[in-house]
């Protein structure tokens, strides 16, 4: 079982661009269940690679939460399990410690590092970021979140919170239904516990591997219930103010240095409350009236993704983020993606936010041109309105 997953590509190119994808698990706090999901975002985001431009070099870092490796304990005292606010601290070092690993740059810090977090892992994303920017010592960095089912608010009022809000008024509960769980399996051969997990979860054979290992690990079963405790005692109100969530600006206002939030929620998703959601929507999201907004796009799934997107649907999120990570980099250097939609087709431009194009990303709506020749024209056209991709 490891307890990381680095996928490090390596440029000899002194004007590549370095850019770190740094995952945060949810809870069991496994990086190997995102195995199939990490893969394909990879091969994604480095398939559109040109050869006549500066060449972008991305690596994916995704490591364990504490607590659910074998071999993790904390320094000196021989600890084994995490609270939620110790995930935080770790993480938040983890991502402060990430240095380019190779290359004629090794060792100097990326030039933009996007997190992406996962339930739970959301809602540290959120904390860390929040913390970095009221550090001492910031990191300017940190360009973006995407946020993939995410429990940042009233987990305990969602139907399984409300469940497992219950069984935790039993005292210890973590500890015993640990116990009594790794009883119950100590006899059963390693084999067919995994087709058990396979037949009663319905899980294919790559996840079902990775629950065995969770299931038969000396700390894991305890750990998850220890910090899923912590998870609905700490995960209630919304936490973070303007400087984390942004504001709605002006089109002609300055461009804010907020990183760029994108919260991906699920339709019927069983730890997230709808109507919690719902009213985060309508408090925190940026409305497509509106222009130059720094506040987090927020968008429901419509396509039937579960919760646990790690099982089955890794290669459909995979294409969904990999947009997403385009955009947040391509707004890290000043350039908003619209579409135009014109008689010959929808195309695709990249157009800088600054100086005279400005106004080309003003107000939300179609530009419909009639010709090609429109179509190549539009950077010189003014006030001109075409439609943001996000949405």
């Amino acid at each position: 079982m490891r307890s990381s997953i680095s996928i490090s590509p390596v440029s000899g190119r002194p004007d590549a661009s370095y850019h770190l994808v740094f995952f945060i698990t949810g809870n069991p706090g496994l990086i190997d269940y995102y195995d199939i999901f990490l893969s394909n975002l990879h091969t994604l985001l480095t398939s559109k690679d040109d050869g006549d431009k500066p060449s972008d070099v991305v690596h994916i870092w995704g490591q364990n939460l504490a607590g659910f490796s074998d071999d993790t304990t904390e320094a000196g005292s021989g600890r084994v399990l995490f609270s939620l606010e110790q995930q935080i601290e770790i993480l938040l070092e983890s991502v402060r410690s990430k240095r380019i690993p190779s290359g004629p740059r090794a060792s100097q810090p990326y030039d933009s590092i996007i997190l992406i977090g996962h339930s739970v892992g959301s809602y540290i994303l959120l904390e860390i970021i929040s913390r970095l920017r009221q550090s001492s010592q910031p990191m300017e960095n940190i360009k973006g979140g995407i946020l993939l089912f995410p429990t940042v608010t009233h987990i305990g009022k969602s139907p399984s919170g409300v469940k497992i809000s219950t069984l935790f008024r039993i005292p210890d509960f973590p500890r015993i239904a640990s116990t009594v769980a790794k009883a119950l399996m100590w006899p059963v051969p390693r084999v067919i516990l995994k087709s058990l997990v396979g037949v009663v979860t319905r899980m294919p054979g790559e996840a079902a591997e990775v629950t065995t290992n969770f299931l038969t690990s000396r700390m894991g079963i305890y750990q998850a219930l220890y910090l899923a405790k912590y998870e609905m005692a700490e995960i209630t109100e919304d936490r973070w103010d303007d400087d984390l969530w942004g504001i709605e600006q002006p089109a002609s206002g300055p461009e804010s240095s907020t990183p760029k939030l994108v919260f991906y929620f699920g339709e019927n998703d069983h730890w997230v409350a709808s109507h919690t959601r719902d009213e985060l929507i309508a408090a925190r999201a940026c409305r497509t009236d509106q222009g130059n907004s720094s506040k987090p796009i927020m968008l429901i799934d419509k396509d039937g993704i579960d919760h646990g997107f790690c099982i089955k649907n890794s290669e459909t999120v995979a294409e969904k983020v990999t947009v997403w990570v385009d955009d947040i980099l391509q707004a890290s250097r000043g350039i908003t993606p619209v579409e135009v939609v014109g008689t010959h087709g929808t195309i695709d431009l990249d157009v800088p936010t600054t100086g005279a194009n400005q106004d080309f990303v003003d107000g939300g709506y179609d530009y419909k041109p009639n010709t090609p020749m429109e179509v190549a024209a539009i950077a010189s056209v003014s006030r001109t309105q075409l439609k943001p991709l996000y949405g």
